[in-house]
């Protein structure tokens, strides 16, 4: 059953890209649906829709937010210090309330050398992932790869154990931070914010 949903979320990852070019939006996810994201759904993400990640001024600032520059010690531990480029894999329908199943949101820094950036990434996996913190988001830490790949350092409800000093020392900082955005489906950069689709 698991691979079956999986199956329809990635149809319709594949499917989005296709109908938007025919001016439709992408499809909404039907109730129940769950997707698993692993290393190969990151790959290429450089090639998705992008925007420079500044904070949207329909949220409240946040220390650590996007918009911390490099002269601010951001609550995150500095994860999220400017300058960064925000990456979706397909917009949501227009007048969505939620983003579907199956969207991922990368956040890049700009590093010349690929394999030093910092990569984060939100998924919406769905089936009430992550319960008690940003409702049906997966948090993760990727890495570039020499031969243009993706790796996952790690991935769940926040950092694992035994990284969390790098995270302002706190293991829950992405859902602490993340729930601050709840008005937009827990996702904060003005470019990905859902009355922009």
């Amino acid at each position: 059953m698991k691979s079956s949903r999986r199956s329809l979320a990635g149809a319709a990852l594949l499917l989005g890209p296709l109908g938007l070019a025919c001016g439709t939006a992408a499809p909404t996810s039907p109730p129940g649906t769950t997707f698993t994201a692993f290393a190969p759904d990151f790959e290429g993400f450089h090639a998705w829709p992008s925007a420079p990640a500044m904070p949207s001024p329909n949220l409240p600032p946040v220390p650590g937010g996007d918009g911390v520059d490099a002269g601010t010690i951001a609550a995150d531990g500095g994860v999220h210090v400017l300058p960064l480029t925000v990456y979706w894999n397909h917009p949501p329908p227009s007048g969505s309330a939620t983003f579907p199943v199956g969207t991922i949101i990368v956040k890049e820094t700009d590093e010349p050398d690929l394999t030093a950036r910092k990569i984060f990434a939100m998924v919406k996996r769905g089936g009430d992932f992550n319960a008690t913190g940003a409702v049906n988001w997966e948090w993760f830490e990727l890495q570039n790869s020499v031969d243009n790949g993706v790796v996952i350092n790690w991935r769940g409800f926040g950092p694992p154990s035994g990284s969390a000093d790098v995270y302002g020392g706190n293991p829950t900082i992405c859902n602490s931070c993340h729930l601050i955005a709840a008005a937009n489906d827990d996702v904060w950069s003005s470019a990905v914010q859902l009355a922009n689709f």
